[in-house]
């Protein structure tokens, strides 16, 4: 039992794997699943055992990323997560391309949508709690907002070709959302 455990185990991460290592090369809508198997050498049949299709494979590549996104950002400083954040994209420029600019699927965007507003929530309720007073009593317009201005932010700083080191967007983003993280 705990050998077919393993197995399996590491069938779904050799997929994952392999989807990682496409994106780098292609954009995903150029990826089939023949592509993914090819790569895993894995057969059509465990691919299918794991992931119904390659939406549902990055769907899940994509939630086991906000997972870990999400314990860094309950667990570090808001300046520290992003600047983790910027140096990822930067090093994985290509993944980035591929995933995100090339036509992105709308289930990507709304993940990349709850990551971001789930950041956000989170340091709106330390703020609230710390008695900062903030623009609106209801925190979804807030979190809508800040979301959209670093989202617009960050494609911008991607489509310069990250033209501004990444600590200097920090602290531009810390003198703008500075208030929502000072001591």
């Amino acid at each position: 039992m705990l050998e077919e455990d393993i197995r399996i185990m590491k069938s779904r991460e050799a997929i994952v794997q392999a989807m990682d290592t496409l994106l780098k090369q292609k954009p995903f809508r150029k990826i089939t699943v023949n592509d993914i198997c090819r790569t895993a050498v894995v057969g059509r049949t465990t691919f299918y055992a794991h992931f119904e299709d390659k939406y549902k494979l990055i769907s899940y590549i994509m939630q086991q990323e906000a997972r870990m996104l999400e314990e860094i950002i309950l667990n570090s400083p808001p300046e520290e997560v992003i600047l983790e954040v910027l140096l990822d994209i930067r090093d994985n420029k290509k993944l980035y391309v591929n995933l995100f600019v090339e036509e992105v699927p709308e289930e990507l965007k709304q993940l990349l949508q709850r990551t971001f507003n789930l950041f956000f929530t989170n340091i709106l309720h330390v703020c609230r709690e710390e008695g900062v007073v903030l623009a609106s009593e209801s925190l979804p317009p807030l979190v809508a907002y800040y979301t959209s201005g670093v989202v617009g932010m960050l494609m911008w700083w991607f489509e310069t070709d990250f033209a501004m080191p990444a600590e200097e967007l920090v602290s531009c983003l810390s003198k703008l959302l500075g208030f929502l993280w000072e001591e």
